[in-house]
């Protein structure tokens, strides 16, 4: 026969008397060495945390967040210069914006490479219309790719921006957020 609950042995409920702040996610992945890599950890990873951030956000966020994991980290594995270095992925949402960052150790004419293309999506004042050119370009040429960082700036809004600094190239992502949840 059980006893029945009294107050003193019921689970106290704290009661909010303000709405909580919208969550702040903050997230590093380190992977070394890359040679160890067998299957599809762009796509893993992307799809991982945006699991994760759906909890929390709006698909839309979410889905942003994947398209840039997956084509950042795809990115360097697609560009290995050195099987035994990795690469450190970083994501922080927070209140107003969405910040995602690949490094990765480059030699310096790999760096200048992804420099100047970043330098161009800047330069331009139409970036949908430089990824329509740039694919025109491609398509006549033959050649396949080189248009994933265009992609997340004209067709997803992000800000792409690059550092490079004692042989590690950071590219980072940040997309500012218009209304949270």
């Amino acid at each position: 026969m059980s006893t029945p609950a009294t107050p003193d042995t019921e689970p106290k409920r704290t009661e909010r008397t303000e709405p909580a702040g919208p969550t702040v996610i903050e997230t590093t992945v380190s992977i070394k060495p890359l040679r160890n890599i067998m299957g599809d950890v762009a796509g893993l990873l992307g799809e991982s945390i945006m699991s994760l951030m759906l909890m929390f956000y709006q698909p839309s966020v979410c889905k942003k967040a994947n398209i840039v994991i997956s084509e950042l980290v795809t990115n360097v594995l697609e560009n290995v210069c050195d099987p035994d270095s990795g690469f450190v992925l970083r994501l922080a949402m927070g209140t107003e914006r969405l910040v995602i960052s690949v490094q990765n150790q480059v030699p310096p004419e790999v760096a200048s490479r992804v420099l100047a293309r970043v330098s161009k999506i800047h330069s331009t004042s139409d970036p949908r219309r430089l990824l329509v050119e740039t694919i025109r370009e491609r398509r006549l040429s033959r050649l396949k790719g080189g248009l994933g960082l265009l992609r997340l700036v004209a067709e997803n809004k992000f800000h792409i921006t690059t550092d490079y600094q004692d042989g590690i190239l950071t590219v980072q992502a940040d997309y500012r957020l218009e209304s949270l949840p």
